[in-house]
């Protein structure tokens, strides 16, 4: 989790494995305050509209946007209430 890089002086490493060549990505990542303080309000937000039973706004007004159509929620998201 971002937040807890704060406690550390050494950056977070990222790690990723090609598993097409099998080759291996690393990316030290330096922790950003600000991003871990927008992303843990975001994940309130996201959680307490679930548990409220509420759907957020949409991302994009357009359910051919490309980001919708690889989205696994779009049949929810684009759903029409009856």
């Amino acid at each position: 989790h971002h937040a807890y890089l704060q406690l550390h002086e050494r950056p977070a490493i990222f790690t990723a494995l090609n598993a097409d060549t099998m080759e291996i990505y690393t990316e030290l990542v330096p922790f950003d305050a600000a991003l871990a303080q927008r992303m843990s309000d975001r994940a309130v937000k996201v959680i307490t509209a679930t548990e409220a039973g509420d759907l957020l706004p949409r991302a994009f007004n357009d359910p051919t946007h490309f980001e919708c159509r690889m989205c696994a929620w779009q049949d929810r998201c684009w759903r029409t209430k009856v």
